[in-house]
């Protein structure tokens, strides 16, 4: 009777305890998780990544787009797990991933050596409308993954960016770009300098970004509106905390400004650096498809 009393007692205790205490996942060594509907669905599409399991909510299964992950894994013999939301939500340690987790191996940044091939992305000498973009020291993986998004919906050739003091590619890069950074490559160079130098030299023009254009000098600034180009570009873009360095300022031949739509109260003279990137290269990548059609 006393074993019997005692087992009433601390029983719904212990399942109280198990219920709010989520269930381990063990990762695999090495991997990451990717979430979110976009990221996952591409990745699982585009195999450019080692995957070893999708986890999916459990009670989402009848959801036409959960279908098709299920499809999906089962095509490329990926197990398929159907979880609690909360365990997902420690997959991913809370943020929005819509009801959809993948373990997958990280992806990298290419080698620029690669970019300099033959044949890859447009580059032949007789393309006079060529577009790539360089990215200087972004850190922040929200504004990395929107100018990843913006740089693929607008038709950049290439994405390079800067190794020191920049975010990696990470899954919340993937989210917040949609899933493009799981189909666009993306380079990086550990000299900047040296790369925009010896693109000029190749006959390349090299235009920087400038938010305050009376803080730029002996440089020309144009802005975006009036921009003209017709030998491959090169767009930099610098962090939102400093913009462009010094050095890299020097190695542009012009200044690109967006005009602003009326007088600025101080404070709020400046955009995201995404935001401006997207109305640069829709300004800017505008031309190319005109000369191309």
């Amino acid at each position: 009777r006393e074993l019997w009393l005692s087992q009433l007692d601390e029983s719904p205790r212990a399942r109280k305890g198990m219920e709010r205490k989520p269930l381990r996942l063990e990762r695999t060594k090495g991997s990451e998780i990717l979430f979110g509907v976009a990221p996952c669905s591409l990745a699982l599409s585009q195999a450019r990544r080692d995957l070893f399991r999708l986890f999916l909510k459990q009670s989402s299964s009848r959801r036409p787009v959960m279908s098709e992950f299920v499809l999906q894994a089962t095509a490329r013999g990926l197990p398929v797990l159907h979880v609690q939301r909360r365990e997902l939500d420690e997959l991913c340690r809370g943020q929005v991933h819509q009801g959809v987790c993948l373990e997958a191996t990280p992806l990298r940044f290419k080698s620029l050596e690669d970019a300099e091939t033959p044949g890859l992305g447009g580059e032949a000498s007789g393309d006079r409308q060529v577009i790539w973009l360089v990215l200087e020291q972004i850190q922040d993986p929200m504004n990395l993954g929107a100018l990843l998004r913006s740089a693929y919906f607008l038709g950049v050739d290439r994405v390079v960016t800067s190794h020191r003091n920049s975010c990696p590619l990470t899954p919340t890069v993937s989210k917040a770009s949609a899933g493009a950074m799981e189909v666009f490559d993306v380079y990086s160079t550990d000299d900047l300098q040296s790369f925009l130098k010896a693109k000029t030299a190749e006959g390349w023009e090299v235009v920087g970004t400038a938010s305050k254009p009376e803080d730029v000098e002996d440089i020309p600034v144009v802005s975006c509106l009036e921009f003209q180009w017709d030998k491959p570009l090169i767009v930099v873009i610098g962090n939102e905390g400093e913009g462009l360095s010094l050095e890299t300022q020097l190695l542009c031949h012009r200044m690109l400004a967006i005009p602003p739509g009326r007088a600025l109260h101080p404070g709020i003279d400046s955009l995201n650096v995404s935001v401006a990137t997207g109305i640069l290269l829709h300004s800017i990548c505008s031309q190319k498809r005109r000369h191309g059609d």
